[in-house]
């Protein structure tokens, strides 16, 4: 009874220990972002708080304090600093687009990309009504067309022609085919098959002068994207305009919140940090005796976990910074304006595998080219970009992941494609830290069942070996 009793005791603390562990873990859900930051520097920074606390001679409490006040200091001020001059960019940016002050820019870029669309009205008068006149003869014989519209298409086909013929850099194309086309469909009756079939040949004639005068499908596509109609643009700036209220609404009526969970954010990162550098170990040996694992593995899986976040998270970070300080050199040089906004943003897309910070250089050199007209400096911002940004994320990230934490490419690439998605942003340094790490449970598992194994066949052959002779019985 007593055996049973006391069964029934430990069954009972255990789900009542269970149920408080969920509900601490509700509450600790807001902060577990801060929480983990604060584990992973603590990680990192290890060795130098263990260098200061000998030069403090041993007074972990006051290390720690040290240590937090200086993480505070180096993080806050310095991103502090790029945010407000990024932003302060960013709106004189917006001003000049307000103004239409970057148009005639534009307009360059585009004449010197080659997706100008000369006499666009003419070309999608043609093309909607194309496109209608389709729509209605598809309903067979109970197509009724639409009276002079083929003759008025071939009226503005003419003008086209002409338009484009005054154009001495434009090759000229024959346009006899595509007004013979549109002449035969006029002359057809609605609602009969020669009608469908004519009108289907002034389509294909359409598309074939359409081609040689804009050239191939794709460079069409480019083209009309590339000048966006009065009604595409006030559709996108009402959709915009729309977001934007909506967003201002949102921020402003949770500007309390926000910022309430900022500063509690804050708070949890400072004390944790303080506390984690102050009485880590002793955590971690409270952990281990709590744990079910053998201490053997805890300890194995403690130290993969240091290796892992110094591998993950400081090579991405170190990756990311040098390019953004060799990409903001690079902006320098080529002599770019905002350049503090799109330092930021380089550090915010460089930190994105399989993207990079070449999804900021590479328009801005681009830009340098066809806005501005600097071919020099363009050219020089895009070989900087693809001889030293570039090649120093090829260098860094691949050394750290594959030769500290010897995470194979494609286990990185699921934890990081993963991580992103199921978390956001700061998945993609947890989830190569959680592929990795169940990669090493794996290895444990694998040499626990190989040393059961070989227990058993020792056993086995144990079991199985002859008795030794024995001699006469007196």
């Amino acid at each position: 009874m007593a055996a049973m009793s006391k069964l029934s005791s430990f069954f009972a603390l255990l789900a009542v220990t269970l149920a408080a562990a969920f509900l601490f873990f509700q509450l600790l859900a807001v902060f577990l972002l801060p929480l983990f930051l604060a584990v992973v520097l603590v990680v990192l920074l290890q060795p130098v708080y263990q260098r200061l606390l000998r030069l403090l001679n041993g007074r972990n409490h006051l290390a720690a304090a040290a240590m937090t006040f200086a993480v505070l200091l180096t993080a806050l001020i310095p991103a502090g600093l790029l945010l407000s001059l990024a932003t302060h960019e960013a709106a004189r940016v917006v001003d000049q687009l307000r103004d239409g002050r970057v148009r005639a820019q534009v307009d360059q870029a585009r004449t010197a990309a080659g997706l100008d669309l000369p006499f666009a009205e003419h070309w999608r008068f043609l093309q909607s009504s194309f496109d209608l006149l389709n729509t209605d003869a598809r309903s067979g014989a109970l197509a009724v067309g639409h009276g002079k519209a083929l003759a008025k298409m071939m009226q503005v086909a003419e003008e086209l022609h002409e338009r484009i013929a005054e154009r001495p850099q434009q090759a000229l194309p024959d346009a006899d085919a595509l007004l013979s086309a549109l002449n035969s469909a006029s002359q057809a009756e609605p609602g009969t098959l020669k009608y469908q079939q004519e009108l289907h040949n002034a389509v294909v004639q359409f598309q074939q002068y359409r081609s040689a005068v804009l050239g191939r499908p794709v460079r069409q596509l480019l083209r009309e994207l590339a000048n966006p109609t009065q009604e595409d643009l006030r559709h996108w700036s009402g959709r915009a305009a729309l977001a934007s209220v909506e967003w201002v609404a949102l921020i402003g009526g949770a500007t309390g919140p926000v910022l309430v969970q900022a500063v509690f954010g804050l708070l949890i990162f400072s004390f944790a940090l303080f506390f984690w550098f102050a009485d880590g170990p002793q955590i971690v040996r409270s952990l281990m005796r709590l744990s079910p694992l053998e201490e053997k593995y805890v300890s194995e899986l403690i130290r993969d976990f240091e290796v892992l976040v110094r591998a993950v998270v400081a090579g991405s970070l170190a990756s990311a910074l040098v390019q953004t300080l060799l990409a903001g050199f690079g902006y320098w040089l080529a002599g770019l304006d905002s350049v503090f906004l799109l330092v930021g943003a380089t550090l915010l897309m460089s930190m994105v595998p399989f993207v990079g910070a070449a999804v900021i250089w590479i328009p801005a050199g681009l830009w340098l080219i066809l806005g501005e007209g600097r071919l020099g400096s363009g050219m020089f911002l895009l070989a900087w970009g693809a001889l030293v940004v570039s090649t120093i994320d090829n260098l860094i990230r691949p050394w750290v992941l594959l030769e500290h934490a010897s995470l194979h490419p494609l286990a990185a690439l699921i934890g990081v494609v993963g991580g992103a998605q199921a978390l956001g942003p700061i998945g993609i340094f947890v989830g190569p830290l959680v592929v990795a790490f169940a990669q090493t449970l794996l290895q444990l598992l694998y040499r626990e069942l190989a040393e059961m194994d070989a227990t058993k066949k020792t056993a086995a052959a144990a079991g199985a070996a002859p008795l030794p002779p024995q001699g006469p019985t007196s």
